[in-house]
């Protein structure tokens, strides 16, 4: 289309000003009009450092509009597979699993028309992941230091008279939890039934359905422990509350959010600039402040936040995932036990 108006214009311009006059016009008289990126991504403070610091320089460098919605990568999923053909999103945002649930919608590995991905740790990238990760996670044992001062072991959820918040097995970090749970009852990756039993033997338990609930139940003194997302945690503490993140003997598992781009993308090479931008150096320390810990292995952390991160080969490579393809397709059934087990 751009050629056929370049034409187009050259005819008017030669037509309406005479022959003699082109040697004239030196210069484009339109600018390049901005090609469109339909972006999907979360809220809250994720929201806020894309809007505040990456989209606009993002906009800037490849004469692009980034049309941003807000939507949980959950609702987003169920989205793109009802449109089937139809173009919703030319770049997603999710968490591996959520990737993995829909691997059949995504292009192509792309990585080779990346070129900072060369210095992305492998283990946040295809073929290892489902998503391009931009940001890994791991899930503490957070703890309320008077109420359970010192944690060995995962089995202390059970063990002391405690509130426990549980999160919610839509969420990746809830069927983490219910894996946990299922290991320590005499089930397995293959059958996770046992960790539904095991959450209603809990003597005390409050259920909370994402990151905000979690925190809310925590600052208001609800729960007394969980399995949550450390960042989370440190960040808690931070804000002046005794709380502890612990590393049960049984270890910790994690995940890796990134990006994805769907087969009915209307614009990949924005979409192939948007990922590649999310998997460099620049892109990842922006989000340092926020306590995302980096994939990049170029990314280097204040000293201030460094004991803060996941920071280093080592540490980023080790992050524990459960074996999706084992555990999601359980999840239906487990949801519906859950619903009428627990709520």
């Amino acid at each position: 289309m751009t050629s056929k108006f370049d034409l187009n214009r050259r005819q008017f311009i030669g037509g309406t000003l005479g022959v003699s006059a082109l040697p004239l016009i030196s210069k484009p008289v339109f600018a390049q009009a901005k090609t469109k990126l339909q972006f999907q991504c979360f809220g809250g403070a994720y929201e806020e450092i894309l809007r505040q610091d990456i989209i606009p320089e993002f906009e800037a460098a490849n004469n692009i509009e980034v049309v941003f919605t807000v939507e949980d990568d959950v609702q987003m999923l169920p989205k793109l597979i009802a449109a089937r053909d139809r173009p919703v999103y030319d770049v997603v945002t999710l968490d591996n699993p959520i990737a993995f649930q829909g691997k059949d919608l995504w292009l192509d590995n792309m990585t080779s028309k990346m070129p900072n991905a060369k210095d992305v740790y492998s283990s946040s990238l295809p073929p290892e992941t489902a998503n391009y990760g931009a940001i890994v996670y791991q899930y503490a044992l957070v703890h309320d230091k008077s109420k359970l001062p010192n944690v060995e072991s995962w089995m202390d959820l059970w063990t002391n008279d405690i509130v426990v918040g549980v999160p919610h097995i839509s969420q990746a970090y809830g069927m983490t939890f219910l894996y946990i749970a299922a290991m320590l009852h005499g089930g397995s990756a293959t059958d996770l039934k046992p960790g539904i039993e095991a959450i209603k033997s809990l003597k005390k338990f409050k259920v909370y359905k994402n990151v905000s609930e979690g925190r809310s139940l925590f600052q208001q003194q609800e729960v007394d422990a969980a399995l949550f997302y450390s960042h989370r945690g440190q960040q808690l503490i931070d804000s002046g509350l005794n709380l502890g993140r612990a590393t049960p003997k049984e270890g910790l598992w994690g995940q890796r959010t990134g990006f994805q781009i769907p087969k009915t993308c209307q614009n990949v090479d924005g979409a192939i600039a948007w990922v590649n931008n999310a998997l460099s150096a620049s892109y990842q320390s922006k989000f340092l402040k926020g306590l995302y810990s980096p994939t990049n292995s170029k990314v280097e952390a204040p000293a201030d936040l460094e004991e803060k991160l996941l920071m280093g080969a080592d540490t980023v490579n080790s992050i524990r995932e459960l074996d999706w393809g084992t555990v999601l397709p359980q999840k239906d059934e487990l949801v519906d036990l859950w619903v009428r087990e627990i709520g």
